[in-house]
């Protein structure tokens, strides 16, 4: 008996170590780092950051190209986007990235809202908002409304118009402006505007409103709906405040200490400006109007600025060997160029608004802040004999705010892209070798995976829209 009992208990102390080994063996599968609850604060910083960073790259290569800012010389055949010829690649680039993070700015959401947490339901409602928009911007009809169920089985979305994505952007930037708590800080870090201290919060409300003052803007053209909805926006600025100064611009000032480093921080110099050269039409301009973001942005060739010609002929190897100016390599370490919206962006857009006739206010006022303002970002803060300069001074047209706004969206994102294809402004070169009959691209075309994936709402979204070609006008286009 005594022998059985002493068994018994060799066993239990067995049983006893294999459960201690195994609660060890749990211990180290988990991941160090890892969060088992994450909290809506947790997506913050690195999902924008890393969206902003994805749509710097691509604008890089695609808006600066399409925007006629900068020309890329290359062999021929080689990302001509430039002379209109759109690569495979190109179509890809604003597809699958912006979506992953798209999808962390709603689980963010879905986080706050759990938790009944207004602020970073109203934060989350803003970027998904951002992003969306970038999205839609570039395509046109895109999914949205059903897009991002994979894990709950839908793989294959339908496309929504871009009108319901438009107006369902402005439903939730309603909401977000509503939601604000000025009264609580944030509980986590925030980078774009330090809202861990109360008195920011206002920041982010006010890049709400901004946001929704360019989505407004960028749709008026499309009926009396949204001209009231802008003018409604614009009569309530107690309801609906706007950025006050460059201080409360959106932009992601990177700090250069990994991981939140400038975009192009660790690209090769070679890769960053070694293709990439300031077109002539874009040194030109700042040239004729002795602008002084110039020698912050373009390299000298001997004792000026050479930009090179949109579409040039691809068959002269004289263009393939000559001396250009291009992006000086500072810009790879400045933390400028994490713009999302400037303040300028919003006073350009207040001062076409008066002179559309959308609301009542001074536009020359609007205008020469916006000026200052833009300049003022880069560090220049003496420029009177700017502004009187008779290429910039105010006159009163939307041609006039859009030569300055162009300017002032280098950095942008593909900020440049929609405004021209909006306005028609600046009116655009037409090199001596292009593609697409010389017609400025609309969109972008859908990434093949959609049609080899998702082929039953391809042919849906493709007949809908009467194709899927650089030339098929996104919604907001006239």
């Amino acid at each position: 008996m005594k022998r059985n009992k002493v068994i018994i208990y060799s066993l239990l102390a067995f049983i006893g170590v294999l459960s201690s080994c195994t609660t060890g063996l749990d211990d180290l599968r988990k991941k160090p780092e890892g969060i088992d609850n994450p909290g809506a604060s947790s997506f913050l910083n690195n999902s924008l950051y890393q969206a902003v960073t994805h749509i710097q790259r691509q604008a890089h290569t695609i808006n600066t190209q399409l925007a006629q800012v900068a020309v890329f010389r290359e062999l021929q055949g080689n990302n001509q986007i430039h002379r209109y010829q759109i690569s495979a690649g190109t179509s890809n680039a604003m597809w699958a990235t912006p979506y992953r993070q798209l999808l962390n700015f709603k689980e963010m959401r879905r986080l706050a809202e759990e938790k009944k947490d207004a602020n970073y339901t109203a934060i989350a409602l803003t970027l998904e908002s951002w992003l969306i928009s970038n999205i839609t911007d570039v395509y046109g009809d895109v999914p949205y409304s059903d897009a991002l169920k994979g894990m709950e089985g839908n793989t294959t979305p339908k496309f929504d118009t871009q009108q319901q994505i438009y107006d369902t952007i402005f439903v939730n930037l309603e909401r977000a402006n509503s939601l604000y708590d000025l009264t609580k800080p944030l509980t986590g870090d925030d980078l774009l505007y330090n809202a861990n201290v109360a008195a920011n919060l206002t920041k982010w409300k006010r890049f709400t409103n901004a946001l929704t003052l360019r989505l407004l803007m960028r749709v008026q053209g499309k009926g009396a709906e949204y001209q009231d909805k802008l003018r409604d926006f614009l009569a309530n600025p107690t309801k609906y405040p706007l950025m006050r100064n460059n201080d409360d611009g959106a932009t992601f000032f990177y700090t250069n200490v990994t991981p939140f480093v400038n975009a192009f921080y660790d690209v090769r110099d070679l890769s960053f400006n070694g293709s990439i050269k300031f077109s002539h039409s874009f040194i030109g301009k700042l040239a004729s109007t002795n602008d002084p973001r110039l020698p912050l942005w373009a390299t000298t060739v001997g004792s000026g600025y050479v930009g090179m010609p949109i579409g040039y002929p691809a068959a002269d190897p004289a263009y393939r060997t000559g001396s250009y100016s291009t992006y000086i390599l500072d810009l790879k370490r400045s933390k400028y160029f994490g713009d999302i919206m400037q303040y300028s962006e919003q006073q350009f857009l207040l001062s076409e608004a008066v002179v559309r006739g959308l609301m009542v206010g001074n536009g020359k006022t609007y205008y020469d802040d916006a000026v200052t303002s833009a300049l003022a970002y880069w560090g220049i803060t003496t420029n009177t004999s700017f502004l009187l300069n008779p290429e910039v001074s105010y006159n009163g047209t939307v041609e006039r705010i859009m030569d300055q706004k162009y300017v002032a969206l280098f950095g942008n994102g593909f900020q440049q892209w929609h405004e021209i294809r909006r306005t028609g402004y600046p009116a655009l070169v037409l090199g001596e070798d292009m593609h697409n009959d010389g017609k400025h691209p609309a969109r972008l075309p859908y990434p093949a995976s959609v049609l080899l994936y998702n082929k039953t709402n391809y042919d849906a979204v493709v007949n809908r829209m009467g194709g899927d070609n650089l030339n098929v006008k996104v919604w907001w286009m006239n």
